[in-house]
């Protein structure tokens, strides 16, 4: 077994044919096919099965898959870590975040990063939180930056910023005019909320239960950045993140605090017992001062969290 073996293997997987697999690779399908039968040969076990012509992968095949992508994954980073120039090795960042902060807040923050780190080079994966932190358990990345609650006996969180709910609407809606939003002011207008799964999903249907309020949910969405354009669209008043909201907003979006309180943390997230390189220091101090301009930018209350603090 090499690693051409995991290659092939891995081309099928995510391909689904070994035509499709071989013209990814440059390769004959027959040389593809002996590949496959060699590597199920030294496993002991077939990866596939066939149906009506066509290779079905077993359950087998998918824990295998995971294992392979993970050596793959890291035989890609040791092939990264050569020299480019006399001098040392570029830097590379590789972490893990989801969608509502890959939509501005992180490119804002490696934007920053490249000042001072001109060769620097990034890869970021765009995950829910579970498959974010899952990436960080497995180290496929140094480190994620995504919400609370997160807990896992192999990750150290770092609280960074705390945050409210608000509400997001076009600055022409009457309720623009008020400094704060509750749910009874929000009786008979249209809503977007976040999925059910999202931690502070039924917090805000509490206070809408103790409002006595029925809430009109028009939409519901899974990221911040989509209830945001939901929201510009004039599909309803989005009730979300407002750190999220606060890079998610165009300048036709109007955010106001949600009453009654309910908070969201920021936080880093980074395998247990692994120092912190200078490089991940630098990109924190990034990110903190890029949140901080946009709380000043976008009049959103966000609470800075000292860390050792939570």
């Amino acid at each position: 077994m090499n690693l051409k073996h995991l290659e092939v293997f891995e081309a099928i997987m995510r391909s689904g044919t070994v035509s499709a697999a071989a013209r990814e690779l440059g390769m004959t399908q027959s040389a593809v096919s002996r590949i496959l039968a060699r590597l199920e040969g030294d496993l002991g076990y077939p990866l596939f099965r066939r149906a009506n012509g066509r290779l079905v992968a077993t359950m087998r095949a998918s824990v295998v898959l995971v294992q392979v992508r993970e050596v793959l994954f890291a035989m890609s980073g040791l092939r990264e870590l050569r020299a480019d120039e006399p001098g040392g090795a570029a830097e590379k960042l590789s972490f893990a975040t989801v969608p509502s902060l890959a939509h501005a807040l992180i490119p804002s923050v490696l934007r920053a990063y490249s000042v001072g780190h001109p060769r620097a080079r990034f890869a970021f994966d765009v995950r829910t939180t579970e498959a974010a932190v899952d990436e960080v358990v497995r180290r496929q990345v140094d480190f994620a930056v995504m919400a609370l609650p997160v807990s896992h006996p192999t990750l150290t969180v770092t609280p960074l910023f705390r945050a409210t709910s608000c509400c997001v609407m076009r600055q022409d809606h009457p309720l623009v005019a008020r400094g704060s939003i509750s749910a009874a002011d929000l009786r008979g207008e249209g809503l977007v909320f976040l999925h059910r799964r999202q931690p502070t999903r039924h917090l805000i249907e509490e206070a809408f239960l103790r409002a006595g309020v029925a809430p009109d949910i028009r939409v519901e969405t899974s990221n911040v950045a989509t209830a945001c354009r939901c929201a510009g669209e004039g599909l309803g008043i989005a009730v979300v993140n407002a750190l999220m909201a606060g890079y998610s907003a165009d300048e036709t979006l109007a955010i106001r605090p949600f009453e009654p309180r309910i908070h969201h943390t920021l936080a880093l997230v980074e395998p247990l017992g692994r120092p912190r390189p200078d490089t991940v220091s630098d990109f924190l101090a990034c990110l903190v001062a890029d949140v901080e301009a946009m709380a000043r930018r976008r009049g959103v209350l966000v609470e800075r969290i000292p860390e050792g603090h939570s």
